[in-house]
């Protein structure tokens, strides 16, 4: 804007609304003059006056005007260091500078400095400066609207874009939270299929030799009584029956603490006891790889609180993994110990031992550590991960160590105090009850599984009797009355629960002692069939040793 060549275009009024001005001159005579040229002419502009550089300055950045006019020379300072001080500080209403005819810092200085534009003073007359405030005032007030709306702009793409960050954030964890799903599926399934496939050759194994067995027998015959007697095929098929039982109890056992169901029936055990039971299982193995076995119990009888049948599980699982990992003529030791107030069982072996880094898994689930151990030794994969879930469900840990491969393994089991010692005061365990002769009907579906069992307890003196169905079952009941009544759920007809409940609401059928076969063991399971009217509920394949227990039992309640 350089004086009388600067062509303001005319502008309406700004809607009535005065224009506050601020003049800022040290000159007192001219200020008044320009004060009054403005005054005159018919526009609402108020203009006030400040009279140096310092006040200009002051009430610039303090008060707010739509246009500051500010003159070319203040005293010993000039307009242009005023406009660029205020905008130093911060200051955004627009400024006019009156600027001194030839004046050398009133013309590109002064638009450096800030200023909107400026007018040469000597050239101005008040409808002049009138056209330049209003025009002024009107680019200040349009300039605001657009920095308003461009500070608004970038507030929204300031938030947005922090949105978008966010949500790039979370779409990143999202990501990284499904590979890392992701590779969990691919790894369980890994696992799956190496179980699976380390299933189908566990239960391969024990099949092969049982069909040898049963072959053996069957060229036998009858006829050669002596040498059935004396072939081993009876005992490799117990041993390999033995073993795909454990098998299958693994896997309803894992099944069972998966889904929270995995019982415990505590009673006071010694220690010794179940040491002993866990033997009796393991010692067919430990003779057939000439291990030599070290029992350290102490003269003292270590009460035990737990499930006798649990502990022994997991001690016959630690020394079977002993026996198979520790070659043919190595040394097993079982230690039992108390300390304090534990109870210390150890299994140590001077077996193949476990590498370091394989230690933190050896309790993990179908992990076995050295893929070469599975191939040569076999197993599921389940058995230490449940020994140490049943040992901490009875408030106890199991922790395992070694010095390397090759150089053996430990396990220590450590069990807290129990609620009293009953044991110590309990007298001399009464002589078993002999069993008596008794009259069972045994309902199976599967004829080999009906007439096999039959047959076993024909063997230890019990009248026995088989039926394939419900119906039959239910009628063979009243015609032969019997004492015990061994029922499988699994019936065709209608199924064993029924047939519970028709033989219960018989008033003729009283007394007879009714057990339940299934592979169906959970404590729902057991529920249903303490329901229909079972006595008791017995896993399939049933436990002979259980069932004589129970008949036992049943006979000691009988008439000799």
């Amino acid at each position: 804007m350089q004086g009388e060549k600067l062509a303001l275009r005319r502008l309406p009024a700004m809607n009535g609304t005065p224009l506050h001005v601020l003049l800022v001159d040290a000159d007192g005579t001219d200020a008044t003059l320009l004060r009054s040229q403005l005054a005159e002419l018919p526009a609402a502009i108020d203009v006030r006056w400040a009279e140096s550089f310092e006040i200009g300055l002051d009430r610039m950045l303090a008060e707010r005007y739509d246009v500051h006019l500010v003159a070319g020379r203040l005293g010993a300072r000039s307009g242009v260091d005023l406009i660029r001080a205020y905008r130093d500080a911060g200051g955004l209403g627009p400024a006019l500078l009156l600027a001194e005819e030839g004046a050398a810092d009133g013309d590109f200085a002064a638009l450096e400095a800030g200023a909107a534009g400026y007018i040469v003073r000597a050239h101005a007359d008040g409808e002049s400066l009138k056209r330049a405030i209003r025009y002024t005032a009107a680019e200040s007030r349009r300039t605001a609207a657009v920095r308003k709306v461009r500070e608004e702009l970038e507030i929204r793409v300031a938030e947005r874009t922090d949105a978008l960050e966010a949500l790039n954030r979370a779409l990143g964890a999202e990501v990284a939270e499904r590979l890392r799903a992701e590779h969990a599926l691919r790894d369980a399934n890994r696992r799956k299929d190496e179980f699976l496939a380390t299933l189908a050759h566990e239960l391969r194994n024990p099949l092969a030799p049982i069909a040898s067995a049963t072959e053996i027998l069957a060229r036998l015959g009858e006829s050669d009584e002596e040498r059935v007697r004396g072939t081993n095929a009876r005992l490799v098929i117990g041993r390999q029956v033995a073993h795909l039982v454990r098998l299958i109890d693994d896997l309803l056992d894992l099944s069972r603490f998966t889904h929270g169901k995995l019982e415990m029936r505590r009673e006071w055990v010694t220690v010794a006891s179940v040491v002993e039971s866990a033997l009796e299982t393991v010692r067919p193995l430990l003779a057939a790889r000439r291990h030599a076995l070290e029992l350290i119990l102490p003269d003292e009888s270590l009460p035990l609180h737990g499930d006798p049948m649990r502990i022994a599980q997991v001690l016959t699982n630690l020394l079977s993994n002993a026996a198979k990992y520790t070659e043919p003529g190595g040394r097993i030791r079982v230690e039992a110990s108390r300390e304090q107030d534990q109870i210390v069982i150890t299994v140590a072996d001077s077996g193949i031992g476990i590498r370091q880094d394989h230690l933190a898994h050896v309790f993990t689930m179908f992990g076995q550590g050295q893929k070469a151990r599975d191939a040569v030794h076999g197993g599921l994969g389940v058995g230490l991960a449940l020994a140490k879930r049943v040992v901490e469900m009875h408030g106890g840990s199991l922790t395992a160590s070694s010095d390397g491969e090759g150089l053996g393994s430990v396990f220590i089991l450590r069990f807290p105090p129990g609620p009293g010692n009953p044991l110590a005061e309990s007298g001399p365990e009464s002589a078993a009850a002999q069993p008596v002769r008794q009259r069972i009907l045994v309902v199976d579906d599967n004829v080999d599984a009906a007439l096999t069992l039959a047959e076993l307890l024909e063997l230890d003196g019990h009248e026995t009797h088989v039926a394939h169905d419900g119906p039959a079952a239910v009628e063979a009941a009243r015609s032969l009355r019997p004492q015990i009544v061994v029922l499988d759920l699994g019936l065709p007809g209608f199924d064993g629960l029924e047939a519970a409940r028709r033989i219960r609401a018989r008033p003729d059928l009283t007394g007879i002692l009714l057990i339940a076969l299934s592979g169906l063991v959970q404590p729902e399971d057991r529920a249903r069939s303490r329901a229909a009217g079972f006595d008791h509920h017995l896993a399939k394949p049933v436990n002979v040793r259980s069932l004589q227990s129970l008949l036992a039992s049943h006979s000691a309640g009988l008439p000799a």
